[in-house]
C-alpha cells in the first residue's frame, strides 16, 4: 500500500504499571485541529479523542477478526473512509477491488488480519488496519487513516484487545517514543508479515528512505534495525 505522510508525533506517559498513548499533532496538521471549519469532521474528532476512550467490541470473544475490530472502532468514531471498506466487507466473499484508472485499491484480507483503502494518486481519504496475536491471548490492533487535503490529516491508533472484557484499550506504541531526523516520515502497517515500519525520507541523501524496523516478539513491537532503501 502506498505510504502517506503521518499525522502524529506522540509521547509515552508511564505511570505505576500503566502506559497510555498521548498525542501531540504535528505542526503541519494544525489547521485540522485548530480551525473551527474542521471541528465537526469525524476524522478530526477521532484524532483528538481516540487515545482517551476505550472501545467495546460486542461479541468479540476470544479471537475477533480484523473486520470485527474495525467495525467496533467505527461505531465509536464513524469515519467515512472506514465505513467505505466496511460496506464492502459486509460481503464475506469480498477480498480485493482495484481501480486501475486511479491506481487505487481496497483490500479485506481476513486470513492475514489486514484491511485497507488505498487512494492511489488521488486526493481521496485512505485507511489501513491490522492485528497481531499476543502470547497472553490478547490482540494488538492498529488503525491508520487520513486525507491529503481539505484538511490534510492523518491519525494512527494502537489498542490492546482484552478477550475477558471484549474491550479495546488505547496503548502506547513505537510512535510514542520515535524521534524523527527528517521532517518527512510516515508509518507502515504490515499486510504480509508482522513488521511495523517507520519510513523517513532523507532529502539530503538523494531521496534515500531510512526505514526503522520494529519486529513482533509475541507481545509487543520491538525496535530491530534501520535500513536505507534507495529509489
Amino acid at each position: 500500500m502506498r505510504t502517506k505522510v503521518l499525522l502524529l508525533t506522540a509521547c509515552a506517559c508511564i505511570g505505576w504499571g500503566t502506559v497510555q498513548a498521548q498525542m501531540v499533532p504535528a505542526k503541519r496538521y494544525a489547521p485540522a485541529y485548530e480551525y473551527e471549519t474542521y471541528q465537526d469532521m469525524n476524522m478530526v474528532k477521532a484524532g483528538k479523542g481516540w487515545a482517551a476512550r476505550p472501545v467495546k467490541v460486542k461479541g468479540g470473544g476470544a479471537a475477533p477478526g480484523i473486520v470485527k475490530l474495525v467495525q467496533a472502532f467505527n461505531k465509536v468514531w464513524n469515519v467515512e473512509v472506514v465505513e467505505e471498506v466496511l460496506r464492502l466487507a459486509a460481503d464475506p466473499k469480498f477480498t480485493r477491488q482495484v481501480d486501475e484508472e486511479y491506481d487505487s485499491e481496497t483490500i479485506v484480507d481476513r486470513k492475514n488480519g489486514y484491511m485497507c483503502v488505498d487512494s492511489g494518486g488521488t486526493d481521496g481519504d485512505y485507511m489501513e488496519a491490522c492485528v497481531w496475536r499476543r502470547d497472553n491471548g490478547h490482540r494488538l490492533f492498529a488503525i491508520r487513516m487520513g486525507g491529503p487535503t481539505d484538511p490534510e490529516i492523518e491519525v494512527i491508533c494502537f489498542y490492546d484487545y482484552d478477550p475477558a472484557t471484549e474491550t479495546l484499550t488505547p496503548e502506547a506504541s513505537p510512535v510514542d517514543t520515535f524521534t524523527p531526523v527528517s521532517e518527512f516520515y510516515n508509518y507502515q502497517l504490515p499486510h504480509q508479515g508482522k513488521d511495523f515500519i517507520i519510513n523517513e525520507y532523507l532529502l539530503d541523501e538523494e531521496d534515500v528512505t531510512l526505514q526503522h524496523i520494529y519486529t513482533w516478539d509475541g507481545q509487543k513491537l520491538v525496535y530491530a534495525k534501520d535500513r536505507k532503501v534507495k529509489p
